[in-house]
């Protein structure tokens, strides 16, 4: 009986070497398999990469003249602005003795709506 045990022992211990050895042979072709993908996608995933960069490059472009655009038109304000308070008032083109006339702007209307009805003919319902 003892011979019996030992053998079974050894032929369970030689399936499970086995099956190890097919298991890393197995993983062996999977991480083969997996590491030759992503070599032959290299190319590919570089080319995205350059593409992606050039992208970021001209958005960066164009919002760098969106901000210089942007600045012209608030220097142009400004300017606008200066020009409009440095302008002279009338009291300083009057001399010392004359008196200072100011003209009235025209007052707008006053913004008041009549509403007339509009009569609808409704014996025309046919």
């Amino acid at each position: 009986m003892t011979d019996q045990g030992d053998n079974t022992t050894e032929a369970g211990e030689s399936k499970q070497q086995r099956w190890f050895a097919e298991v890393q042979d197995a993983l062996d072709r999977t991480g083969d398999a997996l590491r030759t993908a992503w070599d032959a996608t290299r190319d590919s995933r570089m080319s995205a990469l350059e593409s992606a960069k050039q992208a970021a490059t001209e958005l960066g472009e164009v919002i760098d003249q969106g901000i210089a655009a942007a600045k012209e038109r608030w220097a142009a304000a400004d300017q606008e602005t200066e020009e409009e308070t440095a302008k002279p008032s009338v009291a300083d083109d009057v001399g010392p003795d004359e008196p200072i006339v100011v003209e009235a702007e025209p007052t707008p209307p006053s913004g008041d709506v009549t509403v007339i009805p509009v009569e609808t003919d409704t014996t025309d319902q046919s």
